[in-house]
């Protein structure tokens, strides 16, 4: 199953704040999002900024126990992906790929893999492909353009770039460029770019630099507490696909 060009993903930690107010943001963001990335509740979320960071110590369930309520309360049909550390499952990758098989999800990415665990990566994509999953790969600006190209022949569901250093912490860095020069690179691969997106000038922007898909995470767990609030910043976003 494929992500539709172009298109704007939406981050939650599952069962953060609780169980219920989780499931009735899914229910919520249905036809306002293409794909929806869902963390894994870890201990040490070092990758992300801090709102989601409080969203990993603050979520109902954690690890994997958490991930099941969306089979267990209701699934949700726009292309879930799984986002979780590897650090936390490197002797379980099967076991991971089975609970995401059961709650329909399509994919697992693990931020950590390239940058810490990259003896993994043959690993994982064999995981993957024999439970019937993707592989999607999350790099940075300063991921090697070898190791680049390298993941984009893997026929994986996306690459995903973090356009700065940590999930919602803009910095003053041309971002734009990053994603031409990765698009270049990776070819028809769908590319997904996120961290600090939040407005519809932006997601135009990127989405004319070269990205297929924009992810907002921060912005909306900023919102939460007002749910009609969340999703009328994801109808605005909208606003800046073609």
């Amino acid at each position: 199953m494929g992500i539709s060009r172009p298109s704007l993903g939406l981050y939650l930690t599952a069962t953060y704040p609780s169980i219920r107010h989780f499931i009735e943001v899914l229910n919520g963001v249905r036809g306002l999002v293409d794909f929806l990335e869902i963390g894994i509740p870890t201990g040490n979320p070092k990758y992300d900024g801090p709102v989601i960071r409080v969203t990993h110590h603050g979520a109902e369930l954690k690890g994997l126990e958490a991930v099941k309520v969306v089979d267990d309360y209701g699934r949700y049909s726009r292309v879930p992906v799984l986002m979780g550390y590897v650090a936390d499952y490197v002797d379980s990758l099967n076991e991971t790929a089975s609970v995401a098989r059961s709650v329909n999800a399509v994919s697992i990415l693990f931020p950590d893999l390239i940058f810490d665990y990259p003896e993994l990566i043959d690993r994982y994509v064999e995981v993957m492909v024999s439970n019937g999953l993707r592989p999607s790969f999350f790099i940075s600006s300063k991921t090697p353009y070898k190791l680049v190209k390298r993941l984009s022949e893997y026929n994986p569901l996306f690459i995903y770039l973090g356009l700065y250093a940590a999930t919602g912490i803009k910095l003053p860095i041309y971002v734009e460029q990053n994603v031409t020069t990765i698009r270049g690179i990776i070819g028809d691969t769908f590319l997904v770019v996120g961290f600090a997106v939040n407005n519809p000038d932006m997601v135009k922007s990127l989405i004319k630099a070269g990205a297929d898909g924009v992810v907002v995470g921060t912005a909306f767990i900023q919102r939460m507490s007002n749910l009609e609030s969340a999703l009328s910043l994801l109808k605005w976003l909208r606003g800046g696909l073609p």
